[in-house]
């Protein structure tokens, strides 16, 4: 049965001008005239019965329908891109394992064990990319596995816990040294640096430290916590992160926990993948070795 589908040259010049909001400039990053551009966009429109752009003051912009449709071409295109890399960059053109990984986890603690998976499973090519809180459908994101931390729940997943973080206070020697902070009690003359998404942080912590006479929620905030860990080390403030994503800063010397405090999340780290890849040779293979590295982190903490 022959697709209902538009030449792929024109698709690719619609989404350039969505994109680009002009039929020069998408003409430019695809090495076609701005007729051309035009040409290909009036194919679609035809072959649709609508208009996809207005045409206002000599600039071009989405109508609803062209916006909805940009959205959906887009999304393909980058996938049927991502493919082809795949393949291009692959051994012998074996499948990739797509890793999907919470930001600052991915860059401080699996990016760098990552060399560690490469020596024992050489055979794996992979990629990682980052995703905000909460699962995700498997059938709709390309990913094999993901790291995922929050309750032990994930739609037609199957999970395996990874570990607990521990929250600790932390800042730079040199912060410490400015407001003068030798114990819990100066913490009033602290900049709290809050994580967006973990509100409770600080609470668990003040909490801990029996200092309910504290705003626990003052203080700048920021998406990520590998923000907090910089704007720390910049002396902006002192944050509340897990201890095992600055362990090395710690070691180095260039954060420090200024005072005594450690409290265990409510949550934990989980990795998961969709029951329909439980029998994959990469998922399986991936699954071992992030478990034993955490047994690793486990074990650290216990030193």
């Amino acid at each position: 049965m022959k697709r209902l589908l538009p030449p792929l040259g024109a698709l690719l010049a619609f989404e350039a001008a969505a994109r680009r909001g002009s039929f020069t400039r998408a003409g430019e990053e695809l090495g076609l005239a701005q007729s051309a551009v035009s040409r290909h966009v009036a194919q679609i429109e035809r072959m649709l019965g609508l208009r996809l752009f207005e045409r206002i003051r000599k600039q071009v912009v989405l109508t609803q329908a062209g916006a909805n449709y940009a959205e959906v071409v887009r999304e393909l295109l980058d996938r049927t891109e991502g493919a082809t890399l795949d393949i291009l960059s692959s051994r012998r053109g074996e499948r990739v394992l797509h890793i999907a990984t919470l930001a600052t986890l991915g860059s401080n603690w699996l990016a760098p064990r990552m060399a560690s998976f490469v020596k024992q499973y050489p055979q794996v090519s992979f990629q990682i990319s980052t995703y905000r809180h909460g699962p995700f459908d498997f059938n709709t994101h390309k990913c094999d596995v993901a790291i995922h931390y929050g309750e032990p729940s994930w739609p037609n997943g199957l999970l395996h816990r990874l570990f607990i973080e521990d929250i600790v206070p932390i800042c730079s020697p040199s912060y410490r040294t400015e407001i003068g902070l030798r114990s819990s009690s100066d913490l009033p003359r602290a900049v709290l640096l809050q994580q967006t998404t973990r509100p409770d942080a600080w609470t668990d912590i003040l909490s801990h430290l029996g200092r309910q006479d504290i705003n626990s929620l003052r203080g700048p905030r920021f998406d990520l916590y590998s923000m907090i860990i910089e704007a720390a080390l910049g002396g902006l403030g002192i944050g509340a992160v897990p201890r095992f994503l600055v362990e090395s800063y710690l070691m180095e010397g260039r954060l420090i926990v200024p005072f005594k405090c450690s409290v265990r999340s409510r949550y934990a780290y989980y990795v998961v993948y969709p029951e329909a890849k439980r029998q994959s040779a990469e998922v399986q293979s991936f699954r071992r070795w992030i478990l034993a590295q955490a047994r690793r982190t486990l074990l650290s903490r216990s030193i």
